[in-house]
C-alpha cells in the first residue's frame, strides 16, 4: 500500500513538474530544516541566534556561540499524513574557542519500509521490500576574522542507497561544500531600549554531480545560495523580540544538461530562465520570522515561507516554541500550509533538543 502512495504521489509530482518548471535536484532533504527553532521562524536560520544547530544553516555563527561547546539532537517527519515511519533526523555537535570553532553532523534520512509489487495476470505478486536511506556527514571550520565578524567553511559527505531488492543499483555518493559568514553589531541605544543586528551568509552544497549506479544519469547537488538579516531589541534585563528575514535562490539549471559541470551550471542558473530575468525572480524564495523570549528560557517563534508557485509553491505558516532549563534546550515548530499543493511537512511537528556545556 505505501507503495502505491508513494508512486503516486512521485507521479503527480512529475506531471506538476511538466507544466511548471521546477527545479530538481539529487538529495533534495537538504533543503529541509533539521533545527526546530529556526523551522518555527518561518526556516529563517542563516542569520538568526547562534545555536547548537547552526551547522546546517551557517556554521560560522559558531564563532559568537554563548558557550563553548554543545550538542543537539532532532526529529522531523515526512508526509506524516500518508505514513508514519518517514523522518528526518539530526546530531550535530560543535566546540569553540575563543578564535575558531568546529562542528560535525549527521542527518538521516529513511524511507521507511517500501514493498515492490508486479502486476501478473490481474494479481499483484510481493517481489520484496526494501528500506531506502540517504544521510550525509559534514565536518565545519570557522575562523573570527574581526571582533563581528567571522567566516566558515564545511564539507559534507553524501551517501544515498535506494538499492531493490531486483538487484538492480541505485546507489549516489558525493561531496559537497559550504563557505558561510555572519555579522553581528554591537548593542547600541534606542530610546530607552538596546538593540543589536545581524547579518548572514551561506553558499552550500557545492559539489560535482553525482550519479546512480545503472541509471546513467547525473543529477546536480542543491547548491543554494542564502542572504539573511535579522534585528534584536532588548527591552529589559528579561524581555527580546526578534525579527528575521531571508532570501535564497537555488544555484542550479533549469534544464538538466549531462555536459555542464556544477560551476557552469551555478553561474548559468542566473540567467537560464525561458521566460527572462521575470521567471529568475521567481526562483528566489523568501521568508520572514519573529520571535520572543523572556529570560532567555521561553521562547516563542512565528514566520512565513514564501516559494513561487510556478517553482515549487512551497507557502506556509510557522509556529513554534521553546524552553530551556539549565544547559538543556527543547524546541518544536509546526508548519501549516497556505496553498493547496501538498507540503510533506504539513500537519508534522518538529522537535529538538540541545544540551550546552
Amino acid at each position: 500500500m505505501k507503495y502505491l502512495l508513494l508512486t503516486s504521489l512521485l507521479i503527480s509530482v512529475f506531471l506538476h513538474a511538466q507544466e511548471e518548471r521546477p527545479i530538481t535536484t539529487a538529495f533534495p532533504f537538504l533543503s529541509i530544516n533539521t533545527d526546530a527553532a529556526v523551522a518555527g521562524m518561518g526556516e529563517v536560520g542563516v542569520c538568526s541566534q547562534p545555536n547548537v544547530f547552526a551547522q546546517r544553516n551557517n556554521a560560522s555563527k559558531y564563532i559568537f556561540a554563548e558557550n563553548t561547546s554543545g550538542v543537539g539532537v532532532s526529529y522531523t517527519p515526512y508526509l506524516n499524513k500518508l505514513v508514519k515511519d518517514i523522518f528526518l533526523g539530526n546530531i550535530t555537535y560543535y566546540k569553540r574557542t575563543q578564535r575558531s570553532a568546529w562542528g560535525a553532523s549527521l542527518t538521516y534520512f529513511s524511507i521507511g519500509d517500501v514493498s515492490l509489487t508486479q502486476d501478473f495476470g490481474g494479481s499483484a505478486t510481493v517481489l520484496g521490500s526494501f528500506r531506502p536511506t540517504e544521510f550525509t556527514f559534514d565536518l565545519s571550520y570557522n575562523l573570527r576574522l574581526s571582533e563581528h565578524f567571522a567566516m566558515g567553511v564545511a564539507a559534507r559527505y553524501l551517501n544515498s542507497n535506494l538499492q531493490l531488492p531486483t538487484g538492480d543499483k541505485a546507489v549516489a555518493r558525493g561531496l559537497g561544500f559550504d563557505i558561510s559568514g555572519y555579522y553581528t553589531s554591537a548593542f547600541h541605544l534606542i530610546g530607552n531600549y538596546t538593540g543589536s543586528y545581524s547579518f548572514g551568509f551561506q553558499l552550500s552544497n557545492i559539489g560535482a554531480k553525482v550519479k546512480y549506479d545503472d541509471l546513467g544519469k547525473s543529477f546536480f547537488l542543491p547548491t543554494n545560495l542564502k542572504l539573511g538579516a535579522a534585528y534584536n531589541l532588548q527591552v529589559d534585563s528579561y524581555n527580546r523580540f526578534s525579527v528575521l528575514t531571508e532570501a535564497n535562490k537555488l544555484l542550479v539549471p533549469i534544464e538538466s544538461d549531462e555536459n555542464k559541470d556544477f560551476i557552469e551550471g551555478m553561474f548559468t542558473s542566473f540567467s537560464d530562465a525561458p521566460n527572462g530575468f521575470k521567471e529568475e525572480l521567481h526562483e528566489i524564495s523568501w521568508a520572514i520570522g519573529a520571535e520572543y523570549a523572556f529570560d532567555e528560557q521561553l521562547f516563542l517563534r512565528t514566520g512565513y515561507f514564501h516559494q513561487h508557485k510556478l517553482k515549487g509553491d512551497r507557502q506556509y505558516l510557522t509556529v513554534g516554541c521553546g524552553f530551556a532549563f539549565r544547559s538543556f534546550q527543547f524546541d518544536v515548530s509546526y508548519l501549516f500550509s497556505t496553498t493547496t499543493t501538498n507540503n510533506p511537512l504539513s500537519s508534522s511537528m518538529r522537535t529538538s533538543l540541545q544540551y550546552a556545556f
